[in-house]
């Protein structure tokens, strides 16, 4: 598809982030459509943070039209043929391509509502299905106005979440939890209207991983995550949402969760952050009721990270005693420290990480375990069979390691030839 001199001058002079929103903006345009940005990146443009949430919205243009555009500008996946969503790849980027859409309750629960694409709907009547005030915004990125038919914009100054329609407002009851996640989030206060929404809002219908997925936002994004356990609470919504918790959310566990959201910073990849979360979230418990409480939340990996193991393991191994060298060596062989140190300061005010991570470091055992200084063919050539023997000497070697005794492959041929004469 060939642009015009023009059409590159339009595409400098919009924010430079997003030169694929713009060449989908003005290709629709010349079909006689507009493509507007809708939803979280409209929201967090106007409060000033960066977004990677591309969310397009296509209206005046019928669905086979559309499709055809896409098709001549990059890679196309449908995602809902029979209410226009597509995922349109264009280099490294994707954007979350749609038609506005028409929403009505035919039944309980999430899949019991009808979607239908409508592409002359009308701007506000588009916007109006959407959950709250503050993400019913648009922006066309091809003259940088955003739309706002319903007070988004007055409800962000105000730092406050109003729903957008309280008649259609639970049509998707996953609407207050996320309501829930996003106060937490900005920390933003909820209006009365929406509090009682809330409140009647059957998540029983909704199935654990879209439950659970809000929950996780929370842990992740929320600067106080307490903010957002002591709504569900207020809004008698924990029951559904986290019954084994009742009578749990206590002082100690509220102060956990915001400690936990400090040390979250320093990790990596998301993964790993989830982990101190869930650590943070899951402390009440214990042995058989901390395996329950997985199971009911559905939790075992994350994009194959195992995130379950890692709660079990840091939960059973962060006690508030001091660390000496020799338990952070050992440490390190049962899961990652950076994870661990985390989640035992989390839990315990008075054992903060940092020291701990800096002299890890110092050990050389920060990033992972000390490399074995024997194995099995180590044992081999010196006569020693395959069997409970080999496996207690390479243990007894592995414990003299992590207490400081042996540094190098010779001290430990050594160590080993000492042990196996003594033994003799």
């Amino acid at each position: 598809m060939s642009i015009e001199q023009d059409d590159h001058d339009t595409i400098r002079s919009v924010d430079e982030a997003l030169p694929d929103v713009v060449r989908l903006a003005l290709a629709v345009r010349k079909a006689g459509g507009r493509a507007l940005l809708v939803g979280g990146w409209v929201r967090d443009r106007a409060l000033g943070i960066q977004s990677k949430d591309l969310d397009v919205e296509v209206h005046s243009l019928d669905e086979d039209r559309l499709a055809e555009i896409l098709r001549r500008l990059g890679r196309v996946n449908v995602v809902g043929r029979s209410f226009g969503v597509y995922k349109l790849t264009v280099g490294a980027h994707t954007l979350d391509v749609s038609l506005p859409r028409r929403d009505s309750k035919v039944g309980p629960g999430h899949r019991g509502i009808a979607i239908s694409g409508d592409p002359h709907m009308g701007i506000v009547e588009a916007a109006r299905r959407r959950d709250l005030t503050v993400n019913a915004m648009l922006y066309d990125p091809l003259t940088g106005e955003t739309l706002d038919p319903h007070g988004g914009l007055v409800d962000l100054a105000a730092r406050r979440l109003r729903e957008v329609d309280p008649t259609t407002f639970l049509e998707d009851p996953l609407r207050a939890l996320r309501a829930v996640q996003f106060a937490a989030r900005f920390e933003f206060t909820m209006t009365e209207s929406l509090r009682a929404l809330c409140r009647v809002a059957p998540l029983m219908e909704l199935p654990a991983e879209r439950v659970v997925w809000e929950i996780e936002k929370l842990l992740l994004k929320a600067p106080r995550p307490s903010d957002g356990l002591k709504l569900l609470v207020e809004l008698d919504l924990l029951p559904q949402v986290f019954p084994g918790l009742i009578g749990l959310v206590t002082p100690r566990l509220l102060e956990t969760l915001d400690r936990a959201a400090l040390e979250r910073e320093g990790l990596h990849t998301e993964a790993e952050r989830l982990t101190v979360m869930w650590a943070a979230l899951l402390s009440p418990f214990t042995g058989d009721p901390l395996l329950i409480a997985l199971d009911r939340l559905g939790l075992h990996t994350h994009n194959k990270y195992p995130l379950r193991a890692r709660v079990i393991d840091a939960l059973r191994e962060a006690k508030p005693a001091p660390l000496t060298d020799a338990d952070l060596r050992r440490l390190a062989d049962v899961l990652p420290l950076p994870i661990l140190l985390r989640v035992r300061a989390a839990r315990f005010a008075e054992a903060p990480s940092a020291p701990d991570l800096l002299r890890a470091d110092v050990l050389g055992v920060l990033d992972g375990p000390l490399p074995r200084l024997l194995n099995g063919g180590d044992l081999a050539r010196l006569g020693v069979p395959p069997g409970p023997q080999m496996g207690a000497l390479l243990d007894a070697a592995r414990d003299a390691q992590t207490r400081g005794e042996l540094h190098s492959r010779e001290d430990a041929r050594a160590w080993l030839t000492h042990t196996l004469n003594t033994a003799d």
